[in-house]
């Protein structure tokens, strides 16, 4: 294909300059894990509650000033907060020693907005605007603690990435075995119920 003037081939470079160095600000705003609520560091019951909303997107590097968590008791919400942003490289960074497994993920922003100055036994709206949400942003709701003497509580929890033994067909993890072994039971880790 020939073009036969200086100006349109310097129109095209053009085009194909702001297209290429746009391309990556558009592939990272895929957000990789919805918004998701997690008590953070609560501590003891204060005079007020807190709560913390957190997000994973596949940008090498976090925009916080791009999102915008909004919250409040109804949907017009009516209070804001922006996020902190952090990157997280090959999911098991806080440990350089770890190997990385071929599947990691590679560098990725892990996102998160506390929210504070909350009423107990309360539920409250909120949504999580940004690149990669929704049109209208994120919305759910949650219901802050009660404060009480009696409670419940679940722990979960996963075995991350571990590396394939080497030369197991079907790939077969290292540490799989071990960590079920490490497990037990439940019935053991029951405690008896107190009633008053």
């Amino acid at each position: 294909m020939q073009f036969n003037s200086h100006r349109t081939q310097a129109t095209i470079l053009v085009f194909l300059a702001l297209f290429f160095s746009l391309a990556p600000f558009a592939a990272g705003e895929n957000v990789t894990y919805k918004p998701y609520i997690q008590p953070g560091d609560n501590g003891p019951f204060g005079a007020e509650d807190q709560i913390v909303i957190a997000w994973k997107t596949d940008e090498a590097s976090p925009n916080q000033s791009a999102f915008t968590v909004e919250f409040g008791k109804s949907v017009s919400y009516g209070q804001s907060v922006k996020p902190q942003g952090r990157v997280v490289d090959n999911y098991l960074s806080a440990d350089p020693a770890l190997p990385v497994p071929p599947t990691a993920s590679g560098p990725h922003s892990n996102y998160a907005a506390v929210i504070k100055g909350l009423d107990y036994n309360t539920t409250y709206f909120y949504r999580v605007i940004g690149p990669g949400m929704p049109n209208g942003g994120f919305t759910a709701s949650f219901r802050t603690r009660k404060r009480s003497d009696e409670f419940s509580f679940l722990v979960q929890g996963d075995e991350g990435f571990f590396p394939a033994e080497a030369n197991s067909n079907p790939p077969r993890l290292a540490d799989e075995a071990r960590i079920v072994h490490l497990m037990k039971p439940a019935a053991g880790a029951l405690a008896p119920l107190l009633t008053r």
